[in-house]
């Protein structure tokens, strides 16, 4: 309720409910956004920080853009060595919002990706679900 009440704080706070429920486990893993954004469309599965950076470093690692493989290996190696010793990961940026198996529609363009990340300050406008294909 706080989040609803912050006024400028929170773009749109049913959108950040969602965020912030995600990143709670609150809210169930199957969530399709459609966001608009500069006029194109994105479309996606809402996911937390922690799984958007989990999906980040596996495509980092396995494309070793730029010899960072060995760089992702050891900062994931810290990761779970903090996670073992009961450390939490840095609190997740409440700017941006995470998404999986994405689409992003611009004009007669589609091009699916397998995860995104953006600001909520750039949505223009969302919606529950995903567009008919027709």
């Amino acid at each position: 309720m706080r989040v609803m009440l912050q006024g400028e704080a929170y773009p749109d706070p049913y959108l950040e409910l969602l965020r912030v429920g995600v990143e709670h486990r609150e809210v169930a893993e199957a969530v399709v956004v459609t966001l608009v954004m500069d006029g194109v469309l994105v479309t996606g599965t809402v996911i937390s920080a922690s799984a958007w950076e989990d999906l980040y470093f596996r495509q980092v690692g396995e494309a070793d853009y730029y010899g960072l493989r060995k760089v992702v290996r050891e900062v994931i190696g810290h990761l779970d060595q903090a996670a073992e010793d009961g450390r939490r990961r840095r609190a997740p940026d409440p700017r941006f919002l995470h998404l999986k198996d994405v689409t992003v529609r611009s004009g007669r363009t589609a091009r699916r990706l397998p995860a995104w990340r953006g600001p909520i300050a750039a949505v223009s406008g969302w919606s529950l679900g995903e567009p008919d294909e027709r």
